[in-house]
């Protein structure tokens, strides 16, 4: 019952974006996913891909980078377990009207990274085999 109650308190507790700015070195990193705060120090050197994808958006809002590489349940019930509070001025319906914008142009330069090396390879192979 009391550490329910302590996570409670925790997860209302209210953190403005430059409070999570000054939370951005590896002794001390936080940042915000869809408006939750997490304080990720202790979590850092057990992150499997590595504390550096972490260190890179410590003191920041790091949704974006969250989502794009599509982390598990398991992965989210993990960082629960780090909230220290909610992002100040958070607002889901605006963070929600920003994100196709983000994630269209994002997701197209990426496959075209993708797609030029697979079709240029596929070509090369295709050429050999013909001539």
């Amino acid at each position: 019952p009391r550490a329910r109650s302590l996570a409670s308190s925790a997860m209302s507790k209210m953190i403005s974006a430059e409070e999570v700015a000054k939370h951005s070195s590896k002794s001390d990193a936080w940042f915000s996913i869809h408006g939750v705060v997490y304080n990720i120090t202790n979590y850092l050197e057990d992150h499997p891909g590595g504390e550096e994808v972490m260190l890179d958006r410590a003191g920041q809002d790091a949704t974006t980078d969250f989502e794009d590489v599509g982390h598990s349940e398991e992965a989210r019930k993990e960082l629960a377990k780090f909230e220290v509070g909610k992002l100040e001025g958070y607002d889901p319906a605006k963070a929600a009207a920003a994100k196709p914008a983000k994630d269209s142009s994002a997701g197209g330069s990426s496959m075209m990274g993708v797609l030029v090396p697979v079709v240029l390879v596929g070509a090369a192979v295709a050429y050999r085999f013909l001539m």
